[in-house]
């Protein structure tokens, strides 16, 4: 059986961010993620999470304001400065996944950096126990961010082979326009997926993409991570759950 894991950076942001951890579990999820922990106190957190039995899922290295420093020349320092810091959070938080954004960037020497980067954080993360993720956005979602194509997240998964990817169906529909396509290519270097319908970033449901295929097809191929509710609730959080009820039915 497919499991779902709450986006908190996403859902349940009608309340303020440590009341999203108990709204999780009251709605019912068994797991959340979200992208940023650093502006509250790991042991903070960890309480928050242990006190309501959620394991987090992934989190992102620490992404500055251009969503990312992993590409960014002259951000190098910064960058293991970064990996420092999630490593200290990871271990706090339990939680061995963490996503290296490549940040929004035109450099023309960004794929030189972003690799260099990565072969470090591999080497770092490998000795700290834990695993560097990737995930391709789109430029409608992320205008000038730069693992944008799957292309380049391709090259990067051959080169360093401890390294995951975050499957967005979301992005990887508005950017081939076939998302059963892209995770029948990607599906043996996925470890997490996350689901938003398209057009909209909205939950399933709402959107044209086939969810009722890409849930089979995970389920065809014994998928046994998680799934991300990455999305925009059209309504409330709490509202916008029922394609899940319907699953379970």
């Amino acid at each position: 059986m497919l499991k779902f894991n709450a986006h908190l950076g996403f859902q349940f942001n009608e309340l303020p961010f440590l009341q999203r951890i108990e709204a999780a579990a009251a709605a019912g999820f068994r797991a959340v993620e979200f992208p940023s922990p650093y502006e509250f106190d790991a042991s903070l957190l960890a309480d928050h999470l242990a006190q309501y039995r959620l394991p987090l899922i992934q989190f992102a290295a620490p992404a500055g304001v251009t969503k990312g420093i992993a590409a960014l020349p002259g951000m190098e320092a910064e960058f293991r400065d970064g990996l420092r810091q999630a490593v200290s959070y990871a271990k706090a938080l339990a939680c061995s996944d963490v996503h290296i954004m490549s940040g929004v960037t035109t450099q023309n020497d960004a794929e030189r950096i972003y690799a260099g980067n990565l072969e470090y954080a591999v080497k770092y993360f490998e000795d700290q126990g834990l695993r560097p993720l990737i995930e391709v956005i789109s430029a409608e979602a992320m205008p000038g961010y730069y693992m944008s194509d799957f292309s380049k997240a391709q090259q990067i998964l051959e080169t360093f082979p401890s390294v995951g990817l975050i499957l967005d169906l979301y992005h990887a529909q508005l950017l081939t326009g076939d998302a059963a396509a892209v995770l029948a290519r990607f599906y043996d270097r996925t470890v997490h997926v996350q689901i938003a319908d398209c057009p909209g970033r909205h939950e399933p449901g709402t959107g044209s993409l086939d969810f009722a295929a890409l849930f089979a097809a995970l389920e065809q191929r014994g998928y046994a991570g998680w799934i991300g509710c990455e999305y925009r609730p059209s309504g409330t959080t709490v509202a916008s759950l029922d394609w899940i009820k319907q699953l379970s039915a």
